[in-house]
């Protein structure tokens, strides 16, 4: 009750704030509100290359990125506490022709967009496996008021940026919008791994940075975080039975939540703790076999037509706590194993179906082609110069 209290009185202040802003001119304006970072960063550069349009980067509590091509003036720490931060941002806000977001934004649910605004959800997924928006459990669960806030955020998402027709229809489950509200140009940040010179770049890199996966096949473990499991004691993944059956040919990189304490105690000749400090899509760009669960990783490492396995150890608690989208085991593109003995079997026999991976990647990158940037910001700028 206390939550809904202060959220509601923050959402009342800056309700006043941004309609006092929503009297002035809609300018040539950009504002991006950032809470991840990397698809933020492929609309800012091309909004920057290919647009006169003003960015303005707003950079909410989440987000921990280092944008390049972002103006220092510019890039604002939007957060209650920073009070002027907060009423520039609305400014911005009230008067950019263009908004982008890529999260769930309470802000939103105080904003009164005019005609000529748009605001676009990029999301921070290119596919879902976890329910969430209106389908997921605990926000059915919530108040009224509650209920009332997500249905003014969502409204406000003019435009939901998809990859695939799929994400589409959970997009229109989830937020409670329109087929018309989807732009199909592509997740953007998707774009990496179309492009050559920067997965070259990215492997020379990371070999540099880590040379023991010289001559190693590269096994990334990239688990879903769980609520309360904020040690790595809590890892379900027996490593030192990994070790013994793989490690003359193979290395293990933990991809682990950034809330998961873990200190690079895993650190050996076989295993390299890489939860901090390093790109996602720069590890995947070396990830000869990628284990996960319930991630969205998958579906941007479909492009790749590399193999998968899935170890969702604890599915029927997690589809009963969480719920998913899908019947799992049979969507997922991978063998599922439960238990490292499987895991094993499976990397030694190579039986990763991989003919799923290539249907997987037809069917959620359907519009990821490598120019999913260029599309979308020529769709939405008049002015947007073509290559």
């Amino acid at each position: 009750m206390v939550r809904e209290a202060a959220i509601n009185l923050y959402l009342a202040i800056t309700k006043v704030i941004f309609n006092l802003f929503r009297s002035l001119p809609v300018q040539n304006k950009t504002v991006m509100i950032a809470s991840f970072g990397d698809n933020i960063q492929y609309v800012l550069d091309e909004v920057h290359e290919r647009t006169s349009s003003k960015i303005i980067l707003l950079k909410d509590s989440r987000c921990s990125y280092t944008f390049r091509n972002a103006d220092d003036k510019n890039t604002i720490r939007f957060i209650p506490v920073n009070i002027p931060g907060t009423v520039k941002g609305l400014y911005h806000l009230a008067t950019a022709r263009h908004i982008f977001v890529d999260n769930y934004q309470v802000v939103l649910a105080s904003c009164d967009f005019k005609e000529e605004q748009t605001c676009v959800q990029l999301w921070h997924a290119d596919g879902a496996v976890k329910l969430f928006g209106f389908k997921d459990k605990a926000t059915v669960e919530r108040t009224a008021s509650a209920q009332k806030r997500f249905k003014q955020v969502y409204d406000n998402f003019h435009k939901v940026v998809v990859s695939s027709d799929d994400m589409g229809w959970i997009f229109e489950e989830a937020f409670d919008i329109s087929h018309e509200n989807l732009l199909k140009t592509g997740m953007p940040r998707t774009d990496f791994f179309f492009n050559e010179a920067k997965m070259e770049r990215a492997q020379e890199k990371l070999h540099t940075q880590m040379p023991q996966l010289e001559d190693k096949q590269v096994i990334l473990y990239a688990p879903t975080f769980r609520e309360g499991h904020f040690k790595v004691d809590d890892l379900r993944l027996n490593i030192k039975n990994l070790k013994k059956g793989l490690s003359e040919d193979h290395h293990l990189l933990l991809r682990l939540h950034p809330a998961v304490t873990s200190g690079g105690e895993w650190d050996d000749d076989f295993v390299t703790d890489v939860s901090r400090g390093y790109d996602i899509f720069e590890l995947l760009a070396i990830t000869d076999i990628l284990v996960t669960d319930y991630s969205s990783i998958p579906f941007e490492f479909a492009i790749l037509g590399r193999p998968m396995i899935f170890y969702p150890y604890d599915l029927e608690e997690y589809v009963t706590t969480r719920g998913i989208w899908f019947d799992y085991e049979k969507f997922v593109p991978g063998p599922v194993v439960y238990h490292s003995a499987e895991m094993i079997d499976v990397i030694r026999t190579e039986e990763f179906r991989l003919e799923k991976v290539l249907l997987f990647d037809e069917t959620w990158n359907k519009y990821a082609d490598g120019k999913s940037t260029e599309k979308l910001i020529t769709t939405l700028y008049k002015d947007a110069a073509r290559r």
